[in-house]
């Protein structure tokens, strides 16, 4: 009837509005997912690997689509850890909720990854990036383009401090002149930030007195949509 249908309604709202927690500062919550290379990665048929791969892209986009995933991209050939091989951002804060998600993963279940979850907190509004996100591969499909993994993607790269408030102290002022896109709180007090820079010995040189004033830090290549560098505009 109208009543119990009305009352399932409200309880999955509710539940979807659980999901996206605050931090005490303001902040969105959500969870990071790292992808680690896998027990089978290299050793499946290149038949089995284009089949887990093709089923990976098909469920990232699904899970965009239903706002669960508002971020992802694969990291490049500079890297603090040779395991790292991509990244969720997920629109949940709760790891149960989060792990059933990011599980749906084709090429997870196969064993070519394995995923490691952090919280992950920022004021950046990746919901109304990946609406724009949406917004465009809706446009394209109208046009009758079809768009390919990695289509509107570019390159960035990551960087993770341990010293999580002297790295956002000292990142803030470059949020606003283009040469950070984004800041983000992890766990144990550390701070992840996207930098403006083609690869690690680009970020080096251009953000060279930044990376001296942060303390210890990691520097990874990474890539994802083009839509993140246009986050201020949101």
């Amino acid at each position: 009837n109208r009543i119990s249908l009305l009352a399932a309604l409200l309880a999955i709202v509710g539940s979807f509005a659980c999901s996206k927690a605050e931090t005490d500062s303001g902040q969105r919550a959500y969870t990071l997912v790292f992808l680690k290379t896998g027990p089978q990665y290299g050793k499946l048929s290149k038949e089995d690997n284009q089949a887990a791969f093709a089923g990976h892209f098909a469920n990232m986009g699904r899970l965009a689509e239903e706002h669960k995933l508002v971020l992802a991209g694969p990291f490049g050939t500079t890297r603090h850890d040779d395991a790292l091989r991509g990244l969720f951002v997920l629109n949940s804060a709760k790891r149960e909720e989060a792990s059933a998600w990011a599980s749906t993963d084709p090429a997870s279940q196969a064993g070519l990854f394995v995923l490691e979850y952090h919280d992950f907190a920022t004021d950046a509004p990746l919901e109304k990036m990946i609406e724009r996100e949406l917004d465009l591969e809706k446009q394209a499909k109208a046009e009758g383009r079809t768009l390919q993994p990695g289509d509107g993607a570019r390159q960035y790269v990551l960087m993770t401090a341990d010293e999580g408030s002297l790295a956002r102290r000292e990142l803030l002022p470059l949020t606003q002149s283009g040469g950070v896109f984004l800041i983000a709180a992890l766990e144990g007090g550390r701070t992840l930030a996207v930098l403006d820079a083609k690869d690690v010995a680009e970020a080096q040189t251009r953000f060279a007195k930044l990376l001296d004033s942060v303390g210890p830090h990691t520097l990874d290549d990474w890539f994802a949509t083009e839509q993140l560098s246009h986050l201020n505009e949101l």
